[in-house]
């Protein structure tokens, strides 16, 4: 049985809706960061940085989004929510995760959750300004597209839970309209079981 220990909102909300589109029976383990949950000793057991997402497997324990994603799309080929290994279109998919990853996420990051002396307007400016250009960017791929590859997969959800923060503080009301950013949030969470679990997300995150 995999186990997912996951943060209500939290990036690790792409592993969660992996898990549902693959199919794969699975538990949910819900880790409240707003709490501090993720330093406390039995968590640090499962993964020592005191992050999330951590899958637990019967092969051992997977962290990182960027290594989940895969690993649950592969677990489930018939469901094609990733090319197959080896392809050059598995390597498009794979830069896509990277870029969220490595550039997204961290601009966003630096909004809702600035460093220690990054607290301030110039910092704050500086790091919308790099979210702004960033999601314009990526609402220039998917001009004429529904997805960022050809068909739907892991990248799109992954890039789906980055969207739904623009409405967190800090970057709520901070930034432009993306027509083609705003279509594919709407078409990807009109999916329904995608719509509920979102639904339950921000109940758990108002909670905690």
């Amino acid at each position: 049985m995999l186990r997912l220990h996951h943060a209500p909102m939290a990036c690790s909300l792409a592993s969660r809706l992996a898990l549902v589109e693959a199919g794969l029976a699975h538990e949910i383990a819900i880790v409240h960061t707003t709490k501090g949950e993720q330093n406390t000793p039995a968590y640090r057991a499962i993964n020592r940085r005191g992050k999330v997402p951590a899958l637990e497997t019967d092969q051992g324990v997977l962290t990182e989004s960027t290594a989940i994603l895969p690993f649950i799309a592969d677990l489930a080929p018939d469901k094609q929510l990733l090319p197959p290994a080896g392809t050059f279109e598995r390597a498009k998919a794979q830069a896509w995760l990277s870029f969220l990853s490595s550039t997204l996420h961290t601009a966003m990051r630096a909004v809702m959750a600035p460093a220690p002396g990054c607290d301030n307007d110039p910092a704050r400016t500086s790091a919308l300004a790099r979210v702004a250009a960033t999601l314009e960017e990526i609402d220039a791929d998917l001009t004429g597209r529904d997805h960022l590859l050809d068909a739907f997969g892991v990248c799109d959800l992954y890039l789906g839970v980055f969207l739904l923060w623009r409405a967190a503080p800090g970057l709520a009301g901070h930034l432009p309209a993306y027509p083609n950013l705003d279509r594919f949030q709407q078409g990807l969470f009109s999916r329904p079981a995608l719509a509920a679990i979102v639904g339950e997300e921000m109940r758990l995150r108002m909670a905690a």
